[in-house]
């Protein structure tokens, strides 16, 4: 009896039957692709559409709603773009722009110099301690910004203030003198924002690749030239990402200026987050808050874009 019972030849060297298991999976998977409902892919996105259409969407059409009214005579709801009109004769706008035009170019230039140092310092091999310090660097940005105003204005006080014992000065109102308001404010954004600043580059040139620098040094560059021809330009669209983050930022920076000078003095700090607030909550002036809640988001939206297509073309035209 020996032989008589052969075991079955291997479905893999069987060709045909193969092909009749590959088109029955085949079969099998068409149907159960056929069988699935055509919302389900929504079922995954609703969380987030309904997150967005709560928290993004709908307040920004109820603004423009208000901005369109006049809440002060219900005879006459509808105005139009009668607020949007009197943006144009606000001087206190204009002050209000020229606040945040100095204190954005001041925040942003001394939080990118800054930034870049310590990036370039925390990539360095020859620093001893590389994770310690960099997880120690996130901290300014992990704190809220009013606690970080508050703090720094009780370290500023001119009378029980650390910052007045620590220089030897007396009696220097540094939040509320004309000549130092705006410098206090600068510094204070700066060391919240320089962390953000510092990861983002630090991130950009961990991942340059070495081969370039391999070749400089072969060819004996200095650690400037390195710099100069190598680092800065192909670290230019992270620097462009990390410049245009820091302009929405400082643009809608509210909680520290308020809680350390509230936009004084003499309305010097008054930056435009500020302004509107004052102008919807202070002055019960809702509408024309909202018209220039809408003008400032079509603002930031355009620098976005516009800093974006610069970024994008410049991009194309290096790799072409």
């Amino acid at each position: 009896m020996r032989g008589c019972h052969r075991h079955p030849r291997p479905v893999q060297e069987n060709p045909e039957i193969r092909r009749r298991i590959e088109r029955h999976v085949a079969g099998v998977y068409r149907g159960r692709r056929a069988r699935r409902p055509a919302a389900e892919p929504w079922l995954y996105l609703a969380p987030a559409l309904v997150w967005l259409a709560a928290f993004a969407i709908f307040p920004l059409v109820y603004t423009v709603n208000l901005s369109l009214r006049h809440l002060a005579d219900p005879a006459q709801p509808m105005v139009g773009l009668r607020h949007y009109v009197e943006l144009f004769n606000d001087p206190a706008l204009l002050g209000s722009l020229r606040a945040t035009a100095i204190f954005s170019v001041g925040t942003l230039s001394l939080s990118f110099v800054l930034g870049f140092a310590i990036a370039l310092l925390l990539a360095s091999e020859d620093l001893y301690g590389q994770a310690f310090f960099r997880t120690l660097i996130i901290l300014p940005y992990l704190i809220s910004p009013i606690v970080i105003g508050v703090a720094f204005r009780l370290m500023l006080h001119p009378i029980l203030g650390v910052v007045n014992y620590v220089l030897g000065t007396r009696g220097v109102n540094w939040l509320g003198g004309a000549n130092t308001a705006m410098l206090s404010v600068i510094l204070i954004t700066t060391w919240e924002l320089t962390p953000f600043f510092a990861l983002i580059l630090l991130a950009g040139l961990l991942a340059l690749p070495q081969e370039p620098y391999d070749a400089a040094r072969v060819d004996g560059a200095t650690r400037w030239q390195l710099f100069r021809y190598l680092t800065f330009p192909l670290l230019r669209p992270v620097s462009m990402l990390v410049l245009l983050i820091g302009v929405i930022d400082v643009l809608k920076v509210f909680a520290i200026i308020f809680a350390s000078t509230e936009g004084g003095p003499a309305r010097l700090t008054e930056v435009i987050g500020l302004y509107i607030y004052r102008t919807g909550f202070r002055f019960y002036r809702l509408d024309y808050a909202s018209a220039l809640a809408v003008v400032l988001v079509v603002g930031i939206a355009g620098i976005a874009f516009l800093t974006m297509r610069a970024l994008g073309e410049r991009t194309r035209g290096e790799a072409s």
